[in-house]
């Protein structure tokens, strides 16, 4: 079931910007883009978009900068260029993305949100991992940790 939400252009740029691993000249690293419904109910647009520098001069620690971005009411996708290390002593960096949708936000909220996931993930492809989640309690860099492999033992510098 669709609700005839779509994706603007905008947030397509964009992502395909953040998958390219050696940026362009004049092209910042981003962090990570969040997404919202915009105010006519029509698209998904980018909201707000956090680049490494931005996130480096806020917080070193990029998942609790991208915690600090979360509304406790509102819902919202975040698309996250995670950084992790491996047992290999790799460390690797994928997008992974992220549904918002908190208890207290309204419930037609949650159901906008709820429905547009899949046009998301349709209209763009090659994350590495989905999540939802409801709750700050379950954010925690061990989910993440857990979807991206078993192999994982750092998220963003710090262990899991």
């Amino acid at each position: 079931m669709q609700c005839g939400i779509q994706i603007h252009d905008s947030v397509t740029e964009a992502y395909e910007a953040m998958k390219i691993r050696k940026p362009r000249a004049g092209y910042t690293k981003r962090k990570f883009l969040r997404l919202c419904i915009s105010d006519d109910d029509t698209y998904i647009v980018v909201d707000k978009e956090i680049d490494s520098v931005q996130q480096t001069s806020q917080m070193a620690d990029g998942y609790l900068c991208l915690l600090s971005h979360l509304h406790p009411e509102h819902c919202c996708f975040i698309i996250y260029d995670v950084s992790y290390e491996t047992k290999d002593s790799l460390t690797k960096e994928d997008l992974v993305l992220i549904q918002w949708c908190p208890d207290a936000a309204e419930t037609k909220e949650k159901v906008q949100y709820s429905m547009t996931q899949k046009t998301l993930k349709n209209k763009l492809k090659g994350f590495k991992a989905a999540f939802e989640f409801n709750s700050l309690d379950d954010l925690d860099r061990s989910v993440i940790a857990d979807k991206l492999g078993n192999d994982i033992l750092k998220v963003e510098g710090v262990n899991v």
